[in-house]
Order: structure tokens, then sequence, then C-alpha cells
């Protein structure tokens, strides 16, 4: 393998290590200050890095938060499909409860900065990609259709089932992070609510 081979891929990964870290120290500061006080130049110094190696990473502030934005709604979608392929062919109930599951450990993991993203008005769907609502719902509509298949969910005549869990999940999530309340005695209400309804 030639130096010239290696250089770049070197550089790649150094790259991609280093705005991994701007990402994590940006989420903390946004966070701990708010995403309106939170100052560039904190983030590059919890990163460790130089402020203009990040602004040679993201161009503001605002390209900075919507970087972030997608890296946790990927982390989240990647979290929400483990989860459901770990119990494809399972009940409908289980695999409902695996996405409900994956929603609660993220937002676990990701509180602080969704509670800011919620008290200032963002809320956790403007501050990402406006698709994330529909890649979630996909989702669930792809265990309802085999749930209905298989019987245990009557046929769905408005094709709102998987609409309205998402919706559901969204409002009572939105709900606890704003009162720092566990989310899981809510979901486990909202997962009987849903299949009371929706079973045949």
């Amino acid at each position: 393998m030639t130096r010239s081979s290696v250089h770049p891929r070197l550089r790649d990964r150094l790259r991609e290590e280093t705005s991994r870290a701007i990402l994590e120290a940006a989420e903390q500061e946004f966070a701990g200050e708010g995403l309106h006080a939170a100052r560039m130049e904190r983030i590059a110094s919890r990163a460790g890095v130089a402020v203009g190696t990040l602004y040679n990473h993201f161009a503001d502030r605002e390209a900075l938060l919507g970087a972030l934005a997608r890296s946790r709604r990927e982390r989240l979608l990647a979290r929400v499909d483990a989860a459901i392929a770990a119990v494809r062919g399972e009940p409908v109930a289980t695999q409902l409860r695996a996405y409900l599951e994956a929603v609660s450990e993220h937002a676990a993991a990701h509180g602080p900065f969704l509670t800011v993203l919620v008290q200032a008005g963002e809320g956790p769907a403007r501050a990402r990609p406006a698709r994330l609502g529909d890649e979630l719902t996909a989702r669930v509509e792809a265990v309802v259709r085999r749930a209905i298949a298989s019987g245990e969910l009557r046929k769905d005549e408005a094709g709102v089932f998987a609409l309205a869990f998402v919706g559901m999940v969204r409002i009572v999530l939105t709900r606890t992070i704003e009162e720092h309340a566990p989310f899981d005695r809510a979901a486990a209400a909202l997962l009987e609510l849903f299949l009371e309804g929706a079973r045949r």
C-alpha cells in the first residue's frame, strides 16, 4: 500500500473523528447553555480543537445544529431498525414494544439536548429533518401490515394506524421530556390504548 493511498484515508478518518467529537461537544453545550447561548468557542474547547478547526467543519452555529440533528436522527432510526429486526415475526405487541423501547433509549441518551429543544420551542420534529416522522411512520406501517396479514389487527380501512401510533408517541414523549418524567410507564399505557383500538 503506497503512502498516497494511506494518507487520504487517514485524513478522512481523522476528519470523521474530529466531526464526531465536535458534535458530542455541541450536544453537551447546547444542552447546558441553550440553543442560542451556546458559544462556538466553548464547543471547540469541549471538543479539544481550535475554533478555526470547528469552522472548517461547520460554517456556523446553524450548520452545526443541523448536522447534530441529522446525526441524532440517524442514531434514532438505526436504533429503531435494530430493535424491530430483533423481534420480527413476534406478536405485534412485542414489535411495537421494541419500537417504544428504542425511542425511550434514545430519549434517555439524548434527553438534555431534547429538553432544550422543547423548551426553546423548537421541538424534536422541527430540529430534525421533516422526513423523520415519515420514516418512523413507515417503520410502524410495516409492523402494522404484517399484523393485519396475520390477523392480529383488524383491517386499517382509513390507513391511519401507523400515523396515529407515531403521533401519540411523539406527543407523549414531548410531554415527558418537558416534565422530566420517565417515558416507560406512559409508553406502556400508550401501547395498551393503541392495541385496544386496533385489534379485532
